[in-house]
């Protein structure tokens, strides 16, 4: 059983698009220096390194596509939580009484 004096690292739904923000962006990161290995592998002719590569490309893209779901479901489960709490954003108040 989980010690309830540990600080969570999730302990909001802001708190985990931020961490899926900051995975999106190392991952992007990750795909461009793969791209530079890839071509440097095929220019070298190291054929199964570039293979190797060419997998974790695919791996990464496949790990980007999760990333993007899971930021938009996310997103999904704070609208829900703001209609359910009534809870609106600053901007949409703001909107909201200069309208």
């Amino acid at each position: 059983m989980p010690d309830s004096g540990l600080d969570q690292p999730f302990d909001s739904i802001e708190s985990a698009i931020d961490y899926m923000n900051i995975l999106a962006e190392t991952v992007l990161d990750a795909m461009a220096d793969l791209h530079r290995d890839h071509q440097t592998a095929i220019s070298d002719g190291q054929e199964r390194r570039a293979q190797a590569i060419g997998l974790a490309q695919f791996k990464l893209k496949t790990l980007n596509c999760y990333i993007f779901k899971s930021r938009r479901t996310l997103n999904d489960l704070r609208t829900i939580r703001r209609l359910l709490l009534s809870e609106r954003p600053a901007a949409e108040r703001a909107f909201a009484v200069g309208a």
